[in-house]
């Protein structure tokens, strides 16, 4: 036969069950964002390359406007940069606007939605144990 527990150890158990539960508590939270910033990642790339091609943008807009200022004070040779670098700025901003909203596209914006259903089913779980209510 088994000898029965006493008091101390079952209040024991039930103080390392209870730590170990929130412990398990506390990890899924960490987990979970863990998991939702990995899947950002790619997104950030993307806004990053979008970023090189807005400052690109940036620096074909400043050699427009040089462009256009050296085109007003010269003949109708330097009208060729002109149009070079207009090509340019349109280029870099449809780069950056494709780049941009694929990494929109990659985006997940949410919170720990795991965590906070387990957290209200425990709630509702230990109303229904400790206060005789029913689990709803």
């Amino acid at each position: 036969m088994y000898e029965r527990a006493g008091y101390r150890t079952l209040l024991g158990r039930i103080r390392n069950n209870v730590r170990l539960y929130i412990r398990k508590q506390l990890e899924l939270p960490r987990q979970e964002i863990a998991e939702i910033v990995k899947a950002n990642l790619g997104a950030v790339k993307w806004f990053g390359i979008a970023l090189a091609f807005g400052l690109a943008t940036l620096i074909a807009f400043t050699v427009l406007v040089i462009a256009l200022v050296a085109a007003l004070l010269q003949t109708l040779g330097v009208w060729a940069m002109t149009v070079a670098a207009l090509i340019v700025f349109v280029w870099f901003i449809g780069m950056a606007a494709l780049t941009g909203y694929r990494g929109y596209k990659k985006l997940e914006l949410r919170g720990p939605t795991r965590s906070i259903e387990s957290f209200k089913e425990t709630v509702r779980w230990a109303k229904a144990r400790l206060l005789g209510r029913t689990a709803s």
